[in-house]
């Protein structure tokens, strides 16, 4: 998998990004990444037990490296933390279920005091969220829960999961790199008021467990409406984050055209945000297209690469032999060429040793 990383994202910053990510590491940070390949493979770690929506192995392991500093020890102890929560999670068994299920409510009346939605992409391709946070009524949302916050939290799982998967769909449609997403936080509203026990409680969870769980998953947080007051409630709330999180926080006030222009772009954002879109509302489904993306199989490498017919012939035979496969650079024809050996010679039938398969780019 050679996709690029998307323009103006750390990833593409080749100068800046301190060596640290698939396209551009440092001496140092490979023989990291090294050491966890073969950690990984010496331990018979499966890498769906750690994302279900898997593009490169590699950006797997580089997201638990540099939320640990490239530290392989901590790496791998976080990594097998995350593994024992997913199983105990059963993340495979919750995303068969629909958002009613996990919140033991209807979604439509939950979002009238939970407003959020995903909604289109970023300029850079990233899934763009939405959270009208000023407008959370979190008596209202434990109620509807059940009387705690346990259904929510998993609700939250089943979005972050969600959300890895629209980055995933989004990598191969685009050919290249998503694994982040956009959040715009929209505070407008919001008093200290708003920050009693139970908005403490249910957010304090949430942080704790995206930080830990799905580390390196947040593109950016761009905050809009924060008034006066803002600083003293964000000082509530800074406490839970790490300092690479809170990076990544961006506030503007209610003159905010330009800075979700910027940031985002017109077209891409809804008309209650300056944008070209349809509004969000709250008669509008939080994730109508992340609904009918989970509703049908998940997209692979081959169904965006133009297979040719001699391949699928000599993919029957491939499974009979232990095979070495390695890749060419493009031909001058724009192919990506493959090259299948095998210890054992084979003379006749579909696949003779050794063995090219050229393959368009769609």
């Amino acid at each position: 998998m050679d996709f690029p990383y998307p323009e103006n994202t750390p990833g593409s910053d080749l100068k800046n990004n301190g060596g640290k990510y698939l396209r551009n590491l440092s001496d140092a940070n490979r023989a990291f990444l090294a050491e966890i390949q073969e950690w990984v493979a010496a331990e018979n770690i499966n890498v769906y037990d750690l994302c279900l929506d898997v593009l490169d192995n590699d950006l797997i392991f580089l997201r638990f490296l540099r939320a640990n500093n490239f530290n392989v020890k901590k790496t791998k102890k976080h990594m097998l933390a995350n593994i024992e929560w997913r199983k105990a999670q059963n993340i495979p068994e919750l995303m068969t279920q629909t958002p009613e299920e996990i919140l033991g409510c209807e979604l439509a009346l939950m979002i009238q005091h939970f407003p959020h939605w995903h909604s289109g992409y970023d300029k850079t391709g990233r899934p763009l969220l939405f959270k009208q946070q000023g407008a959370f009524d979190t008596k209202e949302i434990k109620e509807l829960a059940g009387g705690s916050f346990d259904r929510v939290i998993r609700y939250h799982i089943w979005e972050q999961e969600l959300s890895s998967r629209l980055c995933y769909e989004a990598s191969l449609r685009t050919k290249t790199i998503i694994e982040t997403v956009t959040v715009v936080l929209d505070v407008k509203g919001m008093t200290l008021l708003s920050l009693n026990s139970d908005f403490r409680s249910m957010m304090s969870r949430i942080v704790e467990m995206d930080q830990e769980m799905y580390p390196e998953t947040l593109g950016k947080i761009l905050v809009c409406n924060a008034n006066f007051i803002f600083p003293a409630i964000f000082s509530v709330v800074k406490p839970w984050l790490d300092p690479m999180t809170a990076a990544k926080i961006n506030v503007k006030g209610s003159d905010f055209k330009d800075f979700l222009d910027e940031n985002v772009g017109l077209e891409n954002l809804p008309s209650n945000y300056h944008g070209v879109l349809p509004p969000l509302t709250k008669d509008v489904h939080p994730y109508v297209e992340g609904m009918q993306v989970l509703a049908r199989p998940r997209t692979t490498l081959a169904d965006v690469m133009k297979i040719p017919a001699s391949a699928e012939s000599l993919a029957a035979e491939v499974g009979k032999l232990t095979v070495d496969v390695t890749i060419a650079p493009n031909n001058e024809k724009g192919e990506s060429v493959f090259t299948f050996s095998s210890k054992d010679a084979v003379e006749e039938g579909p696949l003779k040793t050794p063995t090219s398969v050229a393959v368009s780019p769609c």
